[in-house]
């Protein structure tokens, strides 16, 4: 992927400012969903009904259970050659309000994200849960990507829009782990630290999710993506509860 990346700069005549746009060149996972209507219990996957322990205490607000997004059985990430905070074991659980923009709601309570220690033996598939998204199986993949830059020089800038939009082709596929985010609107570290009183150097993207209704049947609002984020030290400690959720849209 860094071979293409340079690749793709001198192809859009980026050339002289090719070590400044190496330089910004950040790892990330990438997120691969497969629609399947037959999952194993206990594997990572993106809609469908989470598989969970007997101890589980679905997430609630107002009443009524939050939307399941995904569920990470994190034994899969540990494939990835790439340093991180995640623990090693156990299954990671993603959640979200079902209307963002018509509930009087904050960031800590429009998402919700679940670590269990636990093994895949003592899950079951929680049936009693409606399925809001179709299921789909994930996999894991180590990439490399460029940031959103701000580019002076107005050619220049429109290049290296032309060259995102070839390095990440509008696939509704651009779901990740880590990394930068890729932000709709304002930048997402800067507006989840904000929130949580936390320098944005110091915020870590733990799962950004794209609009993908080819495979998961997920839209966030007008072709917007939804952004979980966490504090370094939280993510270290495996205080997910201090996770922040919002959601972008253009």
């Amino acid at each position: 992927m860094k071979q293409q990346i340079e690749f793709l700069i001198d192809k859009y005549g980026l050339t002289h400012v090719k070590q400044e746009l190496i330089n910004t060149i950040f790892p990330c996972i990438k997120v691969v969903p497969k629609q399947q209507e037959k999952v194993t219990i206990g594997s990572s996957k993106m809609g469908g009904v989470p598989d969970v322990p007997n101890s589980f205490e679905y997430p609630i607000y107002k009443g009524k259970p939050l939307n399941f997004i995904a569920q990470f059985n994190l034994s899969d990430v540990q494939n990835i050659d790439m340093n991180h905070n995640l623990p090693k074991t156990g299954m990671l659980y993603f959640f979200c309000i079902e209307n963002y923009f018509e509930e009087d709601v904050n960031q800590n309570d429009a998402g919700c994200v679940l670590y269990y220690d636990v093994s895949k033996e003592e899950l079951r598939r929680a049936d009693e849960i409606p399925e809001k998204f179709n299921q789909c199986e994930i996999s894991f993949e180590l990439t490399y990507k460029l940031p959103e830059l701000f580019i002076d020089d107005e050619a220049d800038s429109d290049r290296f829009l032309q060259l995102l939009e070839e390095l990440i082709p509008d696939h509704y596929d651009n779901h990740q782990i880590f990394g930068e985010p890729f932000s709709v609107q304002e930048e997402v570290l800067q507006e989840t630290g904000d929130y949580m009183g936390i320098d944005p150097r110091n915020m870590t993207l733990l799962f950004q999710i794209d609009s993908d209704y080819k495979n998961c049947n997920m839209m966030w609002g007008d072709l917007g993506m939804l952004y979980f984020c966490i504090g370094n030290e939280d993510l270290k400690n495996q205080r997910f509860e201090n996770t922040c959720c919002i959601l972008q849209t253009c």
